[in-house]
């Protein structure tokens, strides 16, 4: 898949997961066609995915190119002027629709901030009334009318898109900063508290929906609730489950150069409940001399990035929780958020927290001061307004106990290392009960191990790994492939191919498209039929010419199997060595 838009993710290859929120939120954007999508509303705290997921869902359907115009903005968490604001906001949007109508990319470069520029370009590209459009915004910055510009350019997607009989998804990140970063006045004085209110009239239309999204849960989720009643559906990111957990970290060890074991793989994502920034952090930590192997260096890993000044997970949690204190920074909001993470298992009510830690405090006072934490995302809300519970996270609570525990009561750090070990021992445990889900790590693992070889080794020993394979075509050779990786389809095909193995060559040199089974069962027809099927539609996709076929399979194939593969030409292979480290 073309990236359009260049994605905070990085790397392309690092997008990983989410396979169910992708297919709900492509499915949502087609559905504009019939004009029957609601303005939704991603709701998740930060680093856990919803750029990537709305980047990504931005570049699938602008390389889809089947009428629904994808527009991506994000408000920045610093103070603006309305009008600059304002002219931001256009230009964005009449830019990427500028790219989009013509798939110039270069248009996706272009200055926020020169009117003129975009006018004269939407003439050369014959859209008079964008054109027109860019006038009339251009006339009103010229005469100050700062109030009217605002109006004028949020209708612009929707009314371009009315227009054109075209629909347009309107991508907003961060939209809970509207309230709070956006001022009337250029000196950035009088700040505008209500502006995400101003969405009242134009999220309603079917032909532009908004898709907006987060990272302060409480302040967006109020925000829409109060000055937006009955807009917007509610999406929350949960996070992502094991099998996409397991993905995640053995295509982070690759990159970041970090091996991890059969065993630590399912401890890592079971330890992290499966949240991506953690796993991302477990990768990217400080701790020294970090590798991920065993338990004790996953568990060393983690008590570093949980109460180490340098670790990234306590460093974001800090921030949240800074939010708070400098609205209510007293020993009593500390306590109960102490009380309510130690009980997070359960809903806690206002009079149970007034008695068991004896509040001096009134309700009103005691109410505001939950609500302050609420919105701080260091607590949440259960049901009604009169029960909480703390955050449903099993590192958050160390984290604050970590910084804070002290002053409360006394705190040993082996504490918390002591808990994570305990965790380990269950999840391991658990693992080696569950045989299927653990047999799903197993092959994960596997091919993560010959992607290895293939992406360091195999190049360099080439007369190793080819007595290694089985039906190799004479005079094939290893390249120095450019991506080894797991294949999934880009939705943009509309297809769902998953190839285990996909290693993509140079032009001149011929690529490797692999099936892995590390099973007790021996491969059959049905499952080399099936792949040949599969890495058929791949090379189509993908415009492979040029790729040999071949199957690892750990028990072995049945006769009239390895009939079938010689037959093909598909090289096959059960030898234990491509599953071993130097």
């Amino acid at each position: 898949m073309k990236v359009w838009l260049e994605e905070k993710i990085g790397n392309p290859d690092l997008f990983t997961g989410r396979k169910k929120e992708l297919g709900y939120f492509l499915k949502w954007t087609e559905q504009t066609k019939r004009k029957i999508s609601q303005s939704t509303a991603i709701l998740s705290r930060r680093k856990t995915g919803k750029t990537a997921l709305l980047q990504r869902l931005y570049n699938i359907t602008f390389q889809k190119d089947d009428g629904i115009i994808p527009f991506y903005f994000e408000i920045r968490e610093t103070d603006q002027w309305i009008a600059n604001f304002s002219i931001e906001f256009f230009l964005t949007f009449v830019w990427q629709y500028l790219a989009f109508r013509t798939r110039k990319q270069e248009y996706l470069e272009y200055s926020k901030d020169n009117l003129a520029r975009a006018e004269k370009r939407a003439k050369k590209e014959k859209l008079a009334y964008l054109s027109d459009m860019i006038e009339d915004v251009q006339v009103s910055v010229e005469n100050g009318r700062v109030d009217n510009l605002w109006n004028l350019v949020r209708e612009a997607p929707r009314m371009v898109a009315r227009h054109y009989d075209e629909r347009v998804v309107q991508i907003i990140d961060e939209f809970q900063f509207i309230n709070r970063f956006i001022f009337r006045d250029r000196g950035c004085t009088a700040r505008i508290h209500n502006l995400a209110g101003s969405y009242l009239h134009t999220c309603e239309y079917k032909n532009a929906p908004l898709l907006v999204a987060g990272s302060w849960v409480g302040w967006l989720s109020r925000d829409l609730v109060e000055m937006l009643p009955g807009r917007f559906q509610f999406h929350y990111l949960e996070n992502i489950p094991e099998d996409e957990a397991a993905e995640m970290i053995l295509k982070y060890s690759h990159l970041e150069d970090i091996p991890v074991s059969e065993e630590t793989v399912p401890l890592i994502a079971g330890i992290t409940e499966g949240n991506p920034f953690y796993i991302g952090a477990m990768f990217r930590s400080k701790c020294p001399g970090r590798n991920l192997c065993t338990e004790e260096e996953v568990l060393e890993t983690l008590g570093f990035e949980t109460l180490g000044r340098e670790g990234w997970i306590r460093g974001i949690w800090m921030e949240y929780v800074a939010r708070a204190m400098r609205t209510s920074n007293d020993v009593h909001a500390k306590r109960i958020v102490f009380y309510l993470s130690k009980h997070r298992e359960r809903e806690v009510s206002r009079d149970e927290l007034r008695g068991k830690l004896g509040l001096p405090i009134s309700d009103p006072d005691l109410e505001k001061k939950l609500k302050i934490l609420v919105g701080a995302d260091i607590i949440e809300e259960g049901r009604g307004n009169f029960y909480y519970r703390g955050v449903s996270d099993n590192i958050f609570d160390k984290v604050f106990r970590g910084v804070y525990a002290d002053e409360i009561e006394a705190f040993d750090p082996k504490d918390v290392t002591d808990e994570y070990r305990a965790l380990a021992r269950s999840l391991q445990k658990s693992n080696r009960q569950l045989q299927g889900e653990y047999s799903h790590y197993k092959g994960k693992f596997a091919e993560y191990l010959i992607i290895d070889n293939l992406r360091y080794r195999a190049h360099g020993n080439q007369r190793l790994f080819r007595k290694m394979m089985r039906n190799l075509p004479a005079g094939f050779r290893f390249a120095e492939y450019r991506t080894v990786w797991s294949y999934s389809a880009s939705p943009v095909h509309q297809r769902d191919i998953q190839v285990d193995i996909f290693a993509r060559a140079g032009e001149k040199e011929c690529s490797l498209i692999g099936e892995v089974k590390n099973r007790k069962a021996k491969f059959s027809m049905k499952d080399a039929r099936e792949f040949r099927e599969k890495a058929g539609e791949l090379m189509k996709l993908e415009n492979v010419d040029n790729a040999v076929l071949f199957v690892f399979s750990v028990n072995g194939f049945f006769k009239n199997t390895l009939a079938y593969l010689e037959k093909h030409g598909i090289a096959w292979t059960s030898d234990k060595r491509w599953l071993e480290r130097p």
